[in-house]
């Protein structure tokens, strides 16, 4: 995880870095410090840590306040409205962080389309060593695990995967072929998947849609 948190950091100071050298050569002017781009070092790291299921509370936190100071800034609000909309929210989110973990939710529910994984203001692990024919996981201010390096699959299959601040991590077996699609909004897909040998496997479809989170494949 740190090696992964390195390399974000390294990418972006790459980036300032070649923003810096086009600037200094006169090849194109690029305004890097524009109004509000302090903001970045509150919403960048936020996101960091809650694509990689962190602090996720303090996190969504974080990305909401280096939005509104940001929108401040460029005077799209007032600054009034900052601390109006800010402490409401803060409010809410503890309220229904604290509602959720007072309760018992199901991890698992069985559906008409297979079984589905809820991973909602907590995390849920599942290790599959039975016969798995598809499912679902769903990841919304938690984390779902699903660990299908074991699982009997025989057939062509489809995982859907939801993750909105939050995270969905599935680990495959290496005896299956990978199709993988999905949309990120504001959030990462990463697929680490390495397959084995290829002929005659059945396939997994795994259609992934990630919005503030963060969807792992491996």
């Amino acid at each position: 995880m740190k090696q992964k948190k390195s390399i974000i950091w390294g990418i972006i100071l790459v980036i300032v870095g070649l923003i810096y050298l086009i600037n200094n050569l006169d090849i194109w002017n690029i305004n890097l410090f524009f109004d509000g781009w302090w903001t970045l070092f509150i919403i960048i790291p936020s996101l960091i840590s809650l694509i990689n299921k962190k602090n996720i509370i303090s996190s969504t936190l974080g990305i909401i306040i280096g939005i509104l100071l940001l929108l401040a800034t460029r005077d799209y609000i007032a600054w009034i409205m900052v601390g109006k909309i800010f402490l409401p929210l803060v409010i809410i989110i503890t309220g229904i962080s604290l509602i959720f973990k007072s309760k018992i939710f199901f991890c698992k529910k069985d559906s008409k389309n297979g079984p589905e994984y809820f991973g909602i203001f907590a995390g849920c692990e599942e290790k599959i060593i039975d016969d798995f024919k598809g499912g679902s996981c769903i990841a919304i201010f938690g984390g779902v695990k699903l660990d299908l390096s074991n699982a009997k699959i025989t057939n062509d299959i489809t995982v859907d995967c939801i993750a909105i601040f939050g995270g969905v991590d599935i680990k495959l077996p290496q005896n299956v072929i990978l199709k993988s699609e999905g949309i990120s909004i504001f959030g990462g897909a990463t697929n680490k998947y390495i397959p084995g040998e290829k002929s005659k496997s059945p396939t997994i479809n795994i259609n992934h849609v990630s919005i503030f989170g963060g969807t792992e494949i491996k």
